[in-house]
């Protein structure tokens, strides 16, 4: 396995990571209503925001990278010549 693949597997593998905790995170929130000022706080300072229109908790940090990414296929598949 290349540096490359491993890179990649390790950046799955985190990006899993993530998405289960955030999902656990937004079950507690949506079971107990909030989570305290304590917490939001400590996820709002690792990019972690609570999305009131979807109830649920969301990273910056991907929404970005999809958003990114999404945009440049949109661009990049226009013919701006």
């Amino acid at each position: 396995m290349n540096e490359e693949m491993l890179r990649a597997l390790i950046n799955g593998d985190v990006l899993q990571l993530e998405k289960t905790a955030l999902e656990s995170l937004t079950e507690d929130r949506r079971a107990s209503g909030s989570l305290g000022d304590d917490v939001d706080d400590l996820l709002s300072e690792a990019g972690i925001y609570w999305d009131t229109l979807n109830k649920e908790y969301f990273s910056i940090d991907t929404f970005q990278r999809e958003t990114f990414d999404r945009l440049a296929a949109e661009y990049a598949s226009q013919d701006y010549a």
